[in-house]
């Protein structure tokens, strides 16, 4: 009786511990790894995945509009700490008319927001590492968006960085079999030559249990690497030899970056592009870890990368090589095309002194204009918006502004009606201007919107039309915000 009271207690003092982008090959491991130390709520924006829970895995999965500040602050209520891997290289909806960094950066403040809001004590991410090269201060900037973007609301936020993390069914594991187990001659251009520091993912999770709980001891940024410096060939001949396979390597002293991308593709066909794009820079720098505390602590007793790497190319085990999804990603796709929706996400640069509710204003303003004499853009005393056709009467589409999720740095419409707009399938339709960055930018998004034309007919006009408007508006407030 007094052990169960032991227990009970142990499992009542359980911190509560949220991961976001828990249904990748880290966050799975992370998930394993950390579930008997605290109570895990896995949040993940596939349905499939949180319907179908694994039950050799105790943890409590969540699924969540990453996209959706209220849904983030729901799944964050409660939890103590929380650990941020989510990067926007799956689909969201049918058409993605948008740039994953900036998917990754709406996602980042909603999170940033929803744990300030859930007082969370400290945030964990994982990044990669800065290139030991000195980088023009704009491409520095695109590397910090995200981990900026997390700490703008005060929480303490640990940032682990590193390079290629070797993990079960991982994108670069799959990238570095692909290449070996289809390619007989594998071009090496002398650009992927810079050194790197594989790391293996128990090494990764060790690394994680240092800091996780300790927000004063490890706030900042924190470099780890394996206890080799590789290059990319020299990777691809480990992975080849636990294949059993010789490859022909054709080193080239020069080939343009777009065409060893399009040679990955060809190599690796289920591998997102914006990850193949990703890849390609890193592979032009070198990607050293840098000493500090955290580094040191986890190189006693790293793991090599052929060891790393061993059991999951080893002997031609494909099972290993499954990525954590595989089983769920038909599904997703399916419920995909069957939902038939849109998002589109476009960054704004926004003139200093001015916040979101300016620009949506300012918007529709140059809406009208720019469509005239085609189109007339209608408000009225609540602030709601009808784009119509002019001289007909005919609406096109109707916002409907929500002062309930609005707020001077963040403008939320509703999309609830117009000829263009499907009346059954457009239930979480939205729009919304939201400030990110400290008042930097401005993200226009439209979220979950579902169109009334067929599907290929919307594709070849309406969509086209909208990303054809929504460039000439970032010209055009890129000409007054410069100017």
């Amino acid at each position: 009786m007094q052990d169960e009271d032991t227990d009970t207690k142990s499992q009542t003092a359980r911190k509560r511990l949220v991961i976001a982008g828990a249904s990748g090959s880290i966050g799975t491991a992370l998930c394993h790894a950390l579930s008997h130390q605290f109570e895990v709520m896995a949040i993940t924006h596939l349905e499939a995945r949180a319907s179908m829970p694994d039950p050799d895995l105790p943890v409590t999965w969540r699924h969540c509009d990453l996209f959706s500040r209220t849904e983030m602050e729901e799944a964050l209520a409660g939890a103590d700490y929380a650990i941020y891997l989510v990067h926007t290289r799956l689909p969201s909806a049918r058409l993605d008319q948008a740039q994953c960094e900036d998917m990754d950066l709406i996602i980042a403040d909603n999170f940033a927001r929803a744990s300030s809001i859930n007082g969370v004590k400290q945030i964990l991410c994982l990044r990669g590492l800065l290139p030991v090269e000195e980088l023009p201060a704009e491409a520095v900037e695109r590397r910090n968006e995200v981990v900026d973007t997390l700490g703008a609301y005060g929480t303490p936020v640990t940032v682990i960085r590193a390079s290629l993390v070797v993990a079960p069914g991982s994108t670069a594991v799959n990238l570095i079999g692909s290449q070996v187990i289809r390619g007989r001659f594998l071009p090496i251009p002398r650009w992927t030559l810079s050194p790197k520091q594989p790391v293996a993912v128990d090494d990764l999770i060790r690394a994680v249990q240092v800091c996780l709980g300790e927000p004063e001891a490890f706030t900042g940024s924190f470099d780890i690497g394996g206890p080799e410096v590789l290059n990319w060939r020299e990777i691809l001949e480990q992975a080849a030899e636990l294949q059993r396979r010789q490859p022909v390597f054709v080193p080239l002293r020069w080939l343009p970056r777009r065409v060893y991308a399009w040679w990955l593709r060809r190599r690796s066909p289920k591998t997102h592009p914006a990850t193949i794009r990703l890849l390609i820079e890193d592979l032009q720098y070198s990607s050293l870890a840098r000493d500090n505390p955290l580094q040191r602590l986890i190189s006693r007793g790293a793991i090599e990368c052929r060891e790393a790497i061993r059991p999951y190319l080893d002997a031609g085990d494909r099972a290993r090589l499954a990525n954590p999804r595989s089983g769920i990603m038909g599904v997703y796709e399916q419920q995909l095309r069957e939902s038939s929706n849109v998002r589109s996400i476009q960054r704004i640069r926004l003139p200093a002194g001015q916040n979101a509710e300016w620009m949506a204003e300012t918007y529709f303003g140059w809406l009208q204009e720019f469509v005239w004499p085609f189109v007339a853009c209608r408000s009225d005393q609540s602030g709601s918006y009808q784009i119509k056709i002019r001289g007909l009467g005919l609406t096109l589409l109707e916002l409907s502004f929500q002062p309930g999720h609005s707020s001077p740095d963040r403008r939320m419409y509703f999309i609830t009606g117009g000829l263009l707009a499907s009346g059954s399938r457009n239930v979480g339709g939205r729009m919304e201007f939201h400030d990110i960055l400290d008042g930097r930018y401005t993200i226009v998004a439209i979220h979950d919107f579902a169109p009334a034309l067929p599907w290929n007919f919307y594709q070849a006009t309406q969509a086209t039309a909208h990303g054809f408007v929504m460039r000439a508006f970032q010209r055009h407030m890129a000409t007054i915000a410069g100017g």
